[in-house]
């Protein structure tokens, strides 16, 4: 529990608490501050500046995917962008070169809309998993992306249409807005929370923070207050995006450099429960190459750091999102499970050895590009009830491991309670 409101899990929510309080202090306590700032939010250039920053958002996001592979943290940044844009357009006038100016209708309707739209985002943000493999998270990027451009745009042509029918939905709560948005951005958030706590991630209190901004704009509805809360979202969320990014940079220091998978101090760490509690019941999986000196006499020691690599992304994205893979030799692989029975953890270092005997890997020689297959082993082990110590399901997958490889390798083999292993 104390882990869950940490400072480091709270620190989202609190910015944006004190992002709120801070527009709210200075349109009650300090006139002439209050007039300064809004003089620079409202005016006509701010609409390119805070574009920009939604833009260094999404690059610091994709930068951030492309290190620790964070879903939640790259559909944040796209969603925030195009959400971003519309709303801009609704606040501030966006100045055109031909001297004229552009904006949408400034409707009761569509303001609505706009904070219907900021919640579906975040309860999609809250519920999505922060790790997919990464084929499927291609198509799923360009689904979502489509379906906000979508919803925008038919909240924006349709939204006179629209309204008639969220409000036959909502019923009698339709006539007390404030209490409808509150208490659908309350539910979104408890929901948010609910979910970060279960999956021992940091993102629900960032979901609940932005929801309280949304609150607090709402309730300032008509006022400058409401359009300088919607336009410091590029800044919080910019700001947030860059804490993330330093959290990525740290934990690129325990990355392996070849495999480009965590390193076996940090395996380490999380065998003792440091990194991240394991939980009561746990389950490991041990991975070695099969033959990998062959592979090394034959090719050479570039082609081997080749295979390596290879060998370990397939494992890293195979065992995501409830495994993490760390290097723990010199061709080991293990894969820790917190939370995770053994039947799941066997089930998923089964898909590790199909997926490895199948991969194509590319290897570069003097003759030109030529394609590598090679093979993994694996042990599996786990603590079921929480009365065997990391370091004695460590020592069964071990076992199970070898086991494998004495049964003629490329397969798994799991430790099973009360001594019985199953091999295939």
């Amino acid at each position: 529990m104390s882990r869950f409101f940490g400072l480091s899990r709270t620190l989202p929510f609190l910015l944006c608490l004190g992002a709120a309080a801070t527009i709210l202090t200075l349109e009650h306590g300090a006139p002439s501050g209050w007039n300064t700032v809004k003089t620079y939010l409202l005016s006509g250039p701010f609409f390119y500046h805070s574009l920009a920053i939604y833009l260094v958002a999404l690059i610091l996001a994709l930068f951030t995917y492309r290190n620790l592979y964070n879903f939640k943290v790259l559909l944040a940044g796209v969603f925030f962008l195009m959400a971003g844009v519309v709303s801009l357009l609704y606040f501030v006038e966006m100045p055109l070169p031909s001297g004229g100016v552009f904006r949408l209708p400034r409707d009761e309707s569509l303001r609505l809309l706009l904070y219907m739209a900021y919640s579906l985002d975040l309860l999609l943000i809250a519920l999505v998993p922060s790790y997919l493999p990464q084929r499927p998270t291609r198509l799923l990027l360009l689904l979502l992306l489509l379906a906000e451009a979508v919803l925008l745009w038919a909240f924006v042509r349709f939204r006179g249409s629209i309204l008639p029918v969220l409000a036959g939905l909502a019923g009698s709560a339709w006539n007390r807005p404030l209490a409808l948005v509150a208490g659908t951005n309350g539910v979104i958030a408890a929901l948010a929370l609910a979910v970060s706590a279960r999956r021992r991630d940091p993102y629900g209190w960032a979901v609940a923070g932005f929801l309280l901004l949304f609150c607090a704009a709402f309730f300032r509805r008509g006022t400058d207050a409401e359009k300088l809360l919607f336009l410091s979202l590029p800044f919080v969320l910019s700001l947030l995006v860059f804490l993330n990014l330093i959290t990525s940079l740290a934990h690129r220091a325990n990355y392996d450099p070849l495999m480009n998978i965590y390193n076996r101090g940090y395996g380490n760490l999380l065998l003792q429960g440091r990194g991240r509690p394991l939980g009561r019941r746990f389950a490991l999986a041990l991975f070695d190459l099969d033959h990998f000196k062959k592979v090394n006499d034959r090719y050479g020691h570039g082609v081997g750091d080749q295979v390596l690599h290879a060998v370990a992304q397939k494992i890293r994205e195979t065992v995501l999102p409830r495994g993490i893979a760390c290097r723990y030799g010199g061709e080991e692989i293990l894969v820790i499970f917190p939370d995770t029975s053994l039947p799941y953890a066997e089930k998923v270092a089964r898909e590790v050895v199909s997926s490895v005997a199948v991969l194509d890997i590319p290897i570069s020689r003097k003759r030109g590009k030529e394609k590598l297959r090679v093979t993994v082993s694996g042990g599996v082990a786990a603590s079921e009830n929480g009365t065997s110590s990391a370091a004695d399901v460590l020592e069964e997958a071990d076992r199970a491991l070898y086991r494998s490889k004495r049964l003629g390798r490329n397969r798994v083999t799991a430790a099973h309670p009360a001594g019985r292993r199953s091999s295939a």
